[in-house]
């Protein structure tokens, strides 16, 4: 009987049941919730803005986001008091004897410690707001002569050395991210395979936070990449991107829309582990002929010591520019297989741009060249004029600005 009992809600129309009152107030909770929502979005939307368009005016993100100078204003305050943007006077301004106000990202309001680690060369930075490396530093350590305790350990005396180091407010650090080759599971923080350091099911993440005091994100240094790439390289404002890397491993990553596509298992881009001859060379993932066999550092060098007692690629490289028939040979080998994977990224993902880095395409000077002439002349004619190849603008940076973007953006995403 009481459920049935009659109450007077303020607002209502007349009395209501308990029932009633109840389904009201659910909604009024939603409707809360939502305009709650609403204004993180909002908020997350503008500090967003002002990150791409800096330096920029309040009326002209009012512009952009439809909504009114009143509420653009509002958020603007607040993440003034947050000290994520600052306001800057223009010296030119429409109206005579006043200086236009524009607003502008604070590049020390936060700091990324991070690290991108590969079998044989690290490295460590700081990042700060504006997505410029403050201090770097690279750690020699091969992960294959020691265990991955002992290999992080050496990667996180390198970070406590350069934190003690760097000149910058160490309060602001908001966490550390840490770019791994192979697969990562990101929500748990584990390495599940990395092939390059012979590491299976590693919880990095907890490890580097007992041992550094600090919230540790880790993903696929490749992707990292990719996203570095896409928010601070040379085709920033492309819809459609593929990053692919040639060095120790190969490896790739599609930006859409300024988002990392992931795949169902995070585990999207694996190229390097696609099948060129089911016969062939033994990967250190356990199949054979994988494509990074044919193509990684390693394989270079096991093909040119057939041949000549060489200690590097880059002796490789420079046989070649003196025009020494096995080395120009098997450098026209090694492209030959770059461009086809090339045109298959681009016959499954149709990218705008696609951007490849690491050692295997550091030289000649002219290579960006010679792998789009080879993937001119391979691809599908329905392909043809469709894309656009270039070289990674960021270099070994990619993998520190990548892990420091996607710590901001989860910042944002938490914080705000």
């Amino acid at each position: 009987m009481a459920l049935w009992r009659y109450w007077t809600v303020p607002g209502a129309v007349g009395p209501c049941t308990v029932w009633e009152m109840r389904i009201r107030n659910m909604a009024y909770e939603i409707v809360k919730h939502d305009q709650e929502m609403m204004r993180k979005v909002n908020k997350a939307n503008i500090l967003n803005l002002i990150r791409e368009k800096k330096p920029v005016s309040r009326s002209e993100l009012a512009r952009i986001t439809g909504m009114s100078p009143t509420s653009v204003g509002r958020i603007v305050t607040e993440l003034i008091e947050l000290g994520l943007i600052k306001e800057t006077e223009l010296a030119f301004s429409r109206v005579v004897g006043r200086k236009a106000l524009l607003l502008d990202t604070e590049p020390n309001s936060v700091y990324v410690v991070c690290a991108q680690v590969d079998e044989d060369i690290s490295r460590v930075g700081i990042v700060d707001f504006d997505g410029t490396i403050i201090c770097e530093r690279t750690c020699i350590c091969d992960a294959h002569s020691m265990g991955w305790d002992e290999f992080t350990d050496k990667v996180c005396g390198e970070i406590e050395k350069i934190i003690a180091e760097a000149d910058f407010d160490k309060s602001r650090i908001i966490g550390l991210g840490i770019g791994v080759p192979g697969l990562v599971d990101t929500a748990n923080g584990i390495v599940l395979s990395s092939p390059q350091l012979r590491w299976e099911n590693i919880r990095l993440a907890k490890y580097m936070e007992g041992r550094l005091g600090y919230k540790t994100t880790i993903d696929n240094v490749i992707k990292a990449k990719a996203l570095a790439e896409n928010t601070y390289g040379s085709d920033r404002d492309a819809k459609r991107v593929v990053f692919v890397h040639f060095g120790t491993g190969v490896g790739s990553a599609l930006i859409t829309d300024n988002r990392i596509y992931r795949g169902v298992t995070n585990s999207a881009g694996e190229i390097g582990h696609t099948t060129i001859n089911p016969n062939g060379r033994l990967c250190d993932c356990g199949r054979r002929g994988c494509l990074q066999t044919y193509i990684t550092e390693r394989a270079l060098l096991q093909e040119a010591r057939t041949i000549r007692n060489i200690s590097g690629i880059d002796e490789i490289f420079e046989a070649a520019l003196k025009g020494e028939g096995w080395a120009v040979s098997i450098l026209d080998n090694l492209h030959t297989y770059i461009s086809i994977a090339i045109c298959n990224i681009i016959c499954m993902y149709n990218p705008n741009t696609v951007i490849i880095g690491g050692k295997m395409v550091k030289q000649p000077p002219d290579i960006e060249s010679i792998i789009k002439a080879k993937v001119d002349r391979q691809i599908w004619a329905q392909f043809q004029g469709s894309y656009e190849i270039k070289c990674s603008s960021l270099g070994e940076h990619a993998g520190l600005l990548g892990m420091a973007v996607l710590l901001v953006n989860k910042y944002i995403d938490i914080e705000l």
